[in-house]
């Protein structure tokens, strides 16, 4: 990496304005195992990165080098409930025994996303997003594929594994969990 490191929180406005960056980031992230997203899923990235961005209070880090974007995560506050109407949503929702749904619901955040450049990989990257954008939340979750390397991070980081779904066929997910440390606090 370059000494022209940049990692900045950005509200869903600047987001959109790394749209194309963040297609070639997704199309870098999804086309190798275990994820092998088709072209007509990474074609629609753009779709997606816009309902992510309409949803209240959405937005994210992202990490540049110059004028390269290497890594981002956005996400936005989880609802009062869970989701539902998009075959994730309801997949989901139809995995998560009421338990599991309310560690998915406010006052959480929804990780949508988390991307590192394969080439900028095991160099921190990954964690250091995920923690800055966790920070302020008392809880957050997200879902990835079950054999992701960034499973073992989210392990690592005390992300807690919840349930198994999947959206359609060969869509097989896993569910995260995030609770901040609580503190305590003694008396003198």
């Amino acid at each position: 990496m370059s000494h022209d490191i940049a990692v900045r929180s950005v509200n869903a406005f600047e987001l959109a304005a790394y749209s194309h960056q963040l297609e070639r980031l997704y199309r870098k992230c999804f086309t190798s195992p275990p994820w092998h997203e088709p072209e007509e899923r990474l074609a629609a990235f753009q779709g997606r990165l816009g309902q992510h961005m309409a949803n209240s209070g959405s937005g994210g880090v992202v990490v540049a080098d110059g004028d390269e974007l290497v890594g981002v995560v956005y996400g936005w506050p989880a609802g009062q409930e869970l989701a539902s109407g998009s075959p994730f949503d309801d997949a989901l929702a139809t995995a998560a025994t009421p338990a599991i749904a309310r560690r998915l619901v406010a006052p959480a955040v929804v990780v949508a996303e988390l991307m590192v450049d394969p080439g900028h990989q095991r160099r921190g990257i990954g964690r250091a997003l995920l923690t800055r954008y966790v920070e302020d939340w008392p809880a957050a979750w997200l879902a990835t594929h079950p054999e992701a390397p960034a499973a073992t991070l989210y392990r690592q980081e005390g992300w807690q594994q919840e349930c198994e779904f999947s959206v359609g066929e060969n869509d097989p997910m896993v569910v995260f969990t995030w609770q901040a440390a609580r503190k305590s606090y003694s008396m003198p």
